[in-house]
């Protein structure tokens, strides 16, 4: 149990290098809460036996381990290329909308209409960055862009320009169908790529069920994402900061300031935030970290992240259990200093008991909170506050404990259905004696957080301070 004992959570992305029931497991042990499953590549069939070694694994380590699909979205990449081009700095680059097979004079992109949003000295990238160019003039076939960092041209790289956005969002027919299968194999997340408006969020929650199906996290990605992001967290269910392209998408000075920003609105509003992006990159092939990578987690942990993400260090690469244990011990060591946010007045019954029991732990100085929760909001009502107690959410629902897998400071467990007063202080008890994340000692205090009719979501308007 003691890889969970860890405020910060760790969503980790399965591949090649941890796709065995074997490395799922030892991934779990090392501290990963969350498994990324990363739609773009592979087929449906793929990903089932990856979500049944899941299951199984969660079943041995005995607590909720949550996972979450990553679908691609409208990607906007180059077309197909000739094999061997290579581009060198100084070249000049014509990109047009109509499919061409690319070569060092030409390319072509799946979605002609971003060209418009290019504009002289736009700086554009291909790839994850590895290769530069700056638009030099726009004429009626496209863009002609000089290469300023040169680098290999291979087919359906990735296109990136700053202020670049799509017309409009779409989901192909693959896409819909995974979102369909996800909620079917009862997914805990569905991360959407590419969203630039709510109704975009909206159109992906039509595919879903209106009850227990997977929580949608918005991926912001580009700057148009940045712009509506107040709406868009009014439709998305948490936010995934996904720093790859929205660096590319945004000025790259302005990237901490937006991530910063992004996990404010997060915990203003209890919604769980990812961060992502070569957070541990160097260790896809090394032992160790750099030393910036890890101030890197650091920050990203004291602005208040929910969770931070690892990628292709352990999808791909050659040390996943390592890199997982870094980041945890890395987690163990920047928690600490997170503060606690100041939020304005809140109106409703739930902000003001979460935020109650919050102020009475401190007060008495207990160092648990024990929150009954039936759908996960009063757990993360409390764990918005970031204080320095443990949270145990009990709930008679597997599909709410999976889902808190991701919220900070939170440790979810089963337990009945409460019936009364009596039940619930002696499950609270029980608890709080017992458990392996806080275990209290005779005559130490607790609070609980409840709502009152029992078994009603929403409801959070009891607080009690109990001893073991």
């Amino acid at each position: 149990m003691a890889s969970i004992h860890k405020k910060v959570k760790i969503v980790a992305t399965i591949g090649p290098a941890s796709d065995s029931e074997e490395k799922i497991e030892r991934l779990v042990r090392a501290g990963v809460n969350v498994f990324r499953l990363n739609f773009a590549h592979r087929e449906w069939d793929y990903f089932a036996l990856i979500i049944r070694r899941i299951r199984a694994v969660e079943k041995r380590v005995g607590y909720p381990v949550a996972i979450l699909g990553d679908v691609p979205g409208p990607k906007i990449r180059i077309g197909f290329v000739d094999e061997g081009v290579e581009l060198r700095t100084g070249n000049r680059l014509r990109i047009v909308g109509q499919s061409v097979i690319g070569s060092k004079e030409i390319i072509s992109v799946n979605f002609p209409s971003i060209l418009k949003h290019i504009k002289k000295g736009t700086e554009i990238y291909l790839g994850d960055g590895v290769t530069k160019l700056v638009a030099e003039r726009i004429d009626e076939e496209g863009v002609i862009a000089v290469v300023t960092g040169g680098g290999a041209l291979r087919s359906r790289m990735g296109f990136s320009a700053q202020g670049m956005a799509l017309d409009a969002f779409s989901l192909n027919t693959r896409d819909r169908s995974f979102i369909r299968k996800a909620a079917h194999a009862k997914l805990d997340f569905l991360g959407v790529s590419f969203v630039q408006t709510p109704q975009d969020i909206a159109r992906v929650k039509k595919l879903l069920p209106k009850k227990d199906g997977p929580l949608v996290i918005a991926k912001i990605e580009t700057a148009k994402a940045v712009e509506h992001i107040n709406s868009i967290l009014d439709f998305a269910d948490g936010l995934m900061i996904a720093r790859g392209d929205l660096g590319f998408s945004i000025p790259l000075s302005e990237l901490p300031f937006v991530q910063k920003e992004l996990i404010r609105l997060c915990l203003k509003r209890a919604k769980p935030v990812i961060t992502a992006t070569q957070m541990l990159e160097s260790m896809i092939h090394n032992h160790f970290p750099t030393r910036a990578e890890v101030s890197d987690v650091a920050n990203a942990i004291l602005d208040g992240t929910d969770a931070v993400m690892l990628s292709a260090e352990t999808a791909l690469g050659d040390f996943p259990e390592e890199t997982v244990r870094i980041m945890a011990h890395s987690i163990r060591g920047s928690a600490p200093g997170v503060k606690s946010p100041i939020f304005e007045e809140e109106k409703g019954a739930t902000h003001a008991a979460t935020a109650s029991a919050v102020r009475v732990a401190n007060q008495i100085g207990a160092r648990l909170i024990i929150a009954f929760t039936e759908g996960g909001a009063t757990a993360r009502q409390i764990a918005r506050h970031r204080s320095s107690q443990s949270i145990i959410a009990l709930s008679p629902r597997e599909t709410t404990l999976h889902k808190l897998a991701l919220s900070w400071g939170v440790y979810g467990f089963k337990t009945k259905t409460t019936s009364n007063i009596d039940h619930l202080l002696l499950q609270a008890r029980t608890v709080a004696r017992t458990n392996k994340i806080t275990p209290l000692k005779k005559g130490e205090s607790f609070v609980i957080a409840a709502g009152v009719p029992f078994g009603k979501s929403g409801s959070t308007n009891l607080i009690l301070i109990e001893k073991v």
